[in-house]
């Protein structure tokens, strides 16, 4: 199921990582939308005049970056960003006292592009470091990338405002939006990510503004929600691979049969009926049984030679790396507990979760090629816990992974193994002479610890045969 193949080890991380991090962050490059007092210094800023109420005591870099580390040790309201710049050395930027109100009326101020263009920049950046780490999976290999594309519904806001204390509870406005986007499967990272007010608008309205800037001839995968004709006939037509599952009760008619062994079926395949919608292009027909039920895939990869029928069912299984990203997101990194229930401080809370995101992920990365190991190896649930702690003590992360136990259940936060899953699933494909034989939960089951790793509390509704 996981496939990442690792060329070298990134460098160490030292002792000192609370000064790490933050110089991170202190020099990730501003964008240009920024307010000009985030793009100039305080010499080379001319100084205003000052107008009514008190003068401003806190400047821009100071504020995102309070603001980036509070969610970074667990921000769960203003009280704690107002902790945190009265209290740290945030860089080269002092304490500073200030009222909640005061920082929260700043933020307001501020706006939501400056962490927009600073989530973008900073994705750019993994990516680029990442590139030279991660070598291209062992599945689909004729890919420039893999990616999986989805959408999650963000949690309901708490009724404080008086235009929401009228809503009933449950109510579709107390949606704020919902989250779109492109994730990496092979760096295990976000590509794009888009915040759409409307939450409850069909998931195929402006899917095509999410596939701006990818690669050609790369593999993406999606599920029933994304299901149509059209798009299927699109994503072809632009030179990209796709997978999808099967829609019931959808009509096809049969053009060519590459296999057929009672249940198992790999054929091209008209899609819709001759009087009635139907699709432009050929597609190839994947089903198999996993035990339970039949399985049923689409591909516009013809030729199986190219991508067999076994590849197709675990880049399948691949597609749920990006509702794990989302779990993340809101069970791991607290998205799902609102600071406010003013849109635009709801906005801010998104993107400075997802920038923060970044870190546990690399992390995990790095721990996974210096330890040798498969990156879902490494538990991210217990590494977003305990990072943190490690941080404010100055530990070192990766020892501290390496040779600690979570305190709890006393269960490793990274298996440790001489054999990576990657390899030994290889070796087991290897010693079958018939490639059908190496049945499905064979397939997912070689990985299934690792994944009860990064699902501790079984939040992830993920099929039978995978867990």
């Amino acid at each position: 199921m996981y496939d990442s193949v690792w060329s070298q080890g990134l460098p160490p991380l030292s002792s000192a990582l609370v000064q790490q991090a933050q110089a991170h962050l202190v020099e990730i490059p501003f964008p240009e939308t920024m307010p000009r007092a985030v793009q100039e210094p305080d010499e080379a800023r001319p100084v205003a005049k000052s107008g009514r109420g008190a003068p401003q005591q806190i400047t821009w870099p100071h504020l995102w970056l309070g603001l980036l580390w509070s969610v970074l040790l667990g921000m769960e309201n203003y009280q704690d960003l107002r902790r945190t710049v009265a209290r740290e050395q945030l860089g080269s930027f002092g304490p500073v006292k200030l009222t909640s109100s005061a920082l929260v009326k700043r933020l307001v101020q501020g706006g939501v592009p400056p962490l927009q263009q600073l989530f973008v920049l900073l994705s750019h950046w993994v990516a680029q470091r990442l590139t030279p780490t991660v070598v291209a999976t062992t599945l689909a290999s004729f890919a420039t990338h893999i990616v999986a594309l989805d959408e999650t519904t963000l949690d309901a806001l708490s009724r404080h405002l008086s235009w929401q204390r009228v809503l009933p509870k449950g109510h579709a406005a107390l949606l704020p939006g919902k989250l779109a986007g492109l994730f990496d499967i092979r760096q295990q990272c976000w590509l794009t990510l888009q915040f759409r007010p409307e939450a409850q608008q069909n998931c195929k309205v402006d899917v095509i503004s999410l596939l701006e800037g990818l690669p050609w001839r790369s593999l993406i995968l999606f599920d029933l929600g994304y299901f149509s004709f059209a798009w299927f006939d699109y994503l072809t037509s632009m030179g990209y691979w796709w997978i999808s599952r099967l829609r019931e009760k959808t009509s096809y008619q049969l053009i060519h049969v590459y296999y057929r062994h009672h249940e198992i079926l790999d054929a091209l395949v008209w899609l819709g009926s001759k009087h009635g919608p139907h699709a432009g292009r050929a597609v190839r027909l994947v089903r198999f049984g996993d035990g339970k039920e039949l399985r049923c895939y689409l591909s516009n990869v013809l030729d199986p030679r190219q991508l067999s029928m076994e590849d197709i069912a675990r880049l399948s299984a691949r597609r749920w790396d990006i509702e794990l990203a989302f779990l993340t997101l809101k069970d791991y990194l607290n998205l799902h507990h609102w600071w406010s229930s003013k849109l635009v401080l709801v906005l801010q809370q998104i993107w400075a979760v997802l920038i923060i995101a970044h870190l546990p992920q690399s992390l995990r990365l790095e721990i996974a090629a210096q330890a040798g190991v498969d990156p879902f190896d490494v538990s991210l649930p217990l590494l977003v816990k305990y990072v943190p702690r490690w941080i404010l003590r100055k530990q070192s992360v990766i020892d501290e992974v390496l040779c600690r136990s979570d305190p709890a259940s006393s269960r490793p936060l990274c298996r440790v193994c001489p054999t990576s899953p990657s390899s030994f699933l290889q070796q087991k494909e290897e010693s079958q002479a018939e490639v059908f034989a190496l049945s499905i939960n064979d397939l997912v089951g070689v990985n299934a610890p690792a994944v009860a790793l990064v699902t501790t509390r079984g939040y992830c509704r993920m099929p039978a045969y995978m867990v």
